[in-house]
């Protein structure tokens, strides 16, 4: 039997410096070399530059997050225009941002591919065209096989945006939502990462938790 490949899957990060660092500590401590982000680097969290320069150290493939777009195509604003003074918003989010972590947003890919022992996995934040576009739970199988179908048949689609992990199988693919690193929509505040495993009778889904209470409520 051949040793199992393995890729660390995160992201919807928020700019929640804290709770990334125990995340990516968590992998690393696992023994992950490979990873790939599902984007949101930034908004509604406190410390975007870190998020940022933290991600792009790793060196693994990221994808552009609707925040990041959002980020990425706002014109600095002066620090004492009213949207710029509220932590966590576009504007203070752009602010805060170095010319090179804001040209790297802006860089981003919607789609990225990568190969885990020779199955491709698809990797983008919510959809192909568009990272408003969510999977979840309530997306039907068919409409799951029609996007396997366009995207040319991948083994594997990882995506995020939901902040609810997930995994499933539609249309002969698997599809996982590692869940988010930085930002809870419910009571549950432990940040979410995941991972993908290649062994000789195909791929697998792990989905983890990081004990600790460190991602923020996102409030309406």
């Amino acid at each position: 039997m051949t040793v199992p490949e393995r890729l660390a899957l995160l992201g919807d990060i928020h700019a929640n410096a804290q709770a990334l660092r125990a995340t990516l500590g968590a992998i690393l401590a696992a023994g992950f070399m490979r990873g790939i982000c599902t984007g949101d680097l930034v908004m509604r969290g406190d410390d975007p530059e870190t998020c940022v320069t933290t991600l792009r150290q790793t060196g693994w493939p990221c994808v552009m997050g609707n925040t990041d777009r959002k980020v990425a195509n706002r014109p600095r604003r002066d620090p004492d225009h009213p949207k710029a003074g509220r932590v966590g918003s576009r504007a203070w989010s752009t602010n805060q941002l170095s010319a090179a972590n804001i040209e790297y947003l802006a860089a981003l890919p919607l789609v990225v591919r990568v190969k885990l022992r020779g199955h491709v996995i698809l990797l983008m934040h919510g959809g192909p065209d568009d990272p408003r576009d969510a999977i979840g739970a309530e997306t039907s199988d068919r409409d799951l096989s029609r996007l396997v179908e366009d995207l040319g048949r991948p083994h594997c689609i990882v995506s995020g945006h939901t902040h609810h992990a997930l995994v499933r199988v539609a249309g002969g693919c698997l599809f996982v939502n590692p869940g988010s690193v930085g930002e809870a929509i419910d009571g549950d505040r432990r940040p979410r990462w995941g991972w993908l495993e290649a062994r000789d009778s195909g791929l697998r889904a792990h989905l983890e938790i990081i004990p600790e209470d460190l991602a923020t409520i996102r409030t309406p």
